[in-house]
């Protein structure tokens, strides 16, 4: 079974009241029907996959995480302990959301590529290790293996701190709905693509109904409506080689919101998606999230085998596939 327990962090560099996120830690359990389980609701993780490596999962722009937790479930599941989290704070004056945790000044021409971005992560790290050391987890938790993964503008901090330097521990990182460009808003010349570490295996994927990212050209200096053309150019021109491991998967019936379920419309910009009809799209990201991490993360040479065979030859919902 899988199981969730909850827990917080600070972040220094943000001002009271927002300067508190809060965590769910999915992972793997083992129910024994002991006396403490069922008085406490404390169930303990299933030895056989400790000690489990961990994800830690960044949500887009007002997103509520919990849109996620069909996909942490699964990862869970599978051994794979994942985190989602929730900062509250005020991205930009006079305008409070759900954020990720962006430093935008890490994000500018002079400052890019000097200091991370993710400015909740050393928090975040900082909370896993205190819970690997005492509690229902503790030593349950291999933080010498781990990965990024994000949606939205949390896929694109995702991409942007993948970096071993920063973060020794990284083995692979992914995103959904989300690409590298640089926003004109912050200095960069029109068109600016921003470059992905050449160090860890990355899996972009993208859906060809993504309105929002179509909907947002404007943004980047481009007129160029297109629901895929900068997940592609940042495939193209901002992921490097990496002996196939680097992969680009697009999917013909999936929308900006297909991985999340239940998409939530009080939140976000779902107004400005496109219609996906099938919904079958989660479930093709779902797959190939899991093989991926489960082949990188995990080091499992049969999930492995198993992604670098994902083809759009013989699956109707994929309509592009890239490797590098």
């Amino acid at each position: 079974m899988t199981r969730c327990l909850f827990d917080a962090f600070k972040v220094d560099s943000l001002k009271p009241p927002y300067d508190t996120g809060i965590a769910r830690i999915y992972y793997p359990a083992q129910y024994g029907d002991s006396f403490e389980e069922r008085n406490t609701g404390a169930v303990p993780v299933d030895e056989s996959l400790a000690p489990c490596p961990v994800l830690i999962l960044f949500h887009g722009i007002n997103i509520d995480p919990a849109g996620y937790r069909w996909l942490a479930e699964s990862l869970a599941a599978s051994g794979i302990v994942t985190v989602t989290y929730q900062l509250v704070a005020e991205e930009m004056p006079g305008y409070v959301a759900a954020t990720p945790g962006i430093e935008l000044q890490s994000l500018t021409p002079d400052q890019f590529g000097k200091q991370p971005s993710a400015l909740a992560m050393p928090a975040i790290l900082t909370m896993l290790e205190r819970l690997n050391g005492s509690g229902l987890l503790a030593g349950k938790l291999d933080l010498d293996r781990l990965a990024f993964g994000g949606h939205s503008a949390g896929g694109t901090l995702a991409l942007l701190n993948a970096n071993p330097q920063w973060f020794p521990a990284l083995r692979a990182v992914f995103s959904y709905g989300a690409h590298t460009g640089a926003s004109t808003l912050l200095g960069w010349p029109e068109e600016t693509l921003l470059p992905v570490s050449e160090d860890i295996p990355v899996l972009l994927i993208g859906g060809e109904q993504d309105g929002c990212i179509a909907h947002s050209a404007h943004r980047y200096g481009s007129s160029n409506a297109s629901a895929t053309a900068r997940i592609e150019q940042t495939f193209d021109q901002a992921v490097p080689e990496n002996s196939g491991n680097n992969t680009l998967l697009l999917l013909n019936d999936a929308n900006h919101f297909s991985i999340c379920s239940p998409a939530d419309d009080t939140c976000g910009r779902s107004y400005i998606d496109l219609p996906a009809e099938s919904g079958q799209g989660r479930d093709t990201a779902g797959q190939a999230i899991g093989s991926f991490l489960k082949g990188f993360l995990c080091d499992d040479q049969e999930a492995r085998t198993a992604f670098q065979e994902l083809s759009g030859a013989n699956h109707e919902q994929i309509s592009k596939l890239l490797r590098k």
